[in-house]
């Protein structure tokens, strides 16, 4: 594991300015009118938000530019409310470096020198540090098998070139297509994320109902999840195994001196 680069990452992380979301998260939707199709994969994905719980897993993250790409064996803990804690391991599987969000503050602690680095900030924007535009509450939804809806005044369907897929829209009046939702009957593929007509970045996903490898209720998370810019900086999240709805306590969310 190249432990100096997430050392990097993270510290790099850590002195990002809060930025504005142009476009909010909706949680919900108002459209009594909509056409019966488009209701069907409303109602698909409401179901799915709605099913989303508190979950702990462990896998490999992988972060990557046009330069290479870089691979570490992590352990992972989200709560729905918007709080992250990912442990970098090393061999035989010990801890080397913790990231902790609680939500309020976020902090990185390195076993190599034992200090803790922490930030004051409600939900930073990873781009600095990924390549790719995008909060962390929207990536710990994402892990827990939802997916966020952004601000829309319409919302309508599409096929795509190949027809087997439908492509569900979102517009806002004032900034055109801010989302768009990709279905494999009721499955999800992708998700687009749009402003001013450009695409801020993309989410493929594998297995976002339970599957094998997961454990707990109906419900589970994506076992291999890609988020990317479009282009050649992005990074993932392979999941060998995620347990959902458990019991999240704030100590769990608390850093402490590494031994």
């Amino acid at each position: 594991m190249r432990l100096k680069f997430w050392f990097i990452f993270f510290l790099v992380l850590l002195f990002l300015p809060a930025c504005y979301n142009m476009v909010k998260k909706d949680a919900g939707f108002v459209f009594q009118k909509t056409p019966s199709e488009v209701s069907r994969f409303l109602s698909i994905l409401e179901q799915k938000n709605n099913a989303i719980t508190s979950f702990k897993g462990i896998g490999k993250i992988s972060i990557w530019d046009s330069e290479g790409s870089r691979t570490s064996r992590a352990a992972w803990l989200g709560a729905v409310d918007g709080r992250l804690r990912i442990e970098f391991l090393g061999l035989p599987g010990q801890p080397v470096a913790k990231f902790i969000f609680d939500g309020k503050q976020y902090s990185f602690m390195s076993h190599m020198d034992s200090e803790v680095y922490s930030k004051t900030s409600s939900d930073p924007d990873l781009e600095p540090v990924t390549g790719v535009s995008i909060k962390t509450s929207e990536v710990i939804e994402y892990l827990a098998g939802g997916i966020p809806v952004y601000e829309h005044d319409a919302v309508f369907l599409e096929s795509s070139e190949s027809g087997d897929i439908d492509v569900l829209v979102f517009k806002k009046n004032w900034l055109g297509v801010v989302e768009k939702i990709f279905f494999n009957g009721s499955g999800i593929e992708k998700v687009e994320i749009f402003k001013w007509g450009s695409k801020v970045y993309q989410v493929e996903f594998k297995d976002l109902s339970a599957g094998s490898k997961h454990s707990g209720p109906k419900h589970s998370g994506p076992s291999y999840l890609v988020i990317d810019n479009g282009g050649a900086q992005g990074f993932s999240f392979a999941v060998d195994r995620q347990w959902t709805d458990i019991n999240v306590l704030p100590s769990m969310f608390e850093i402490t001196p590494a031994n």
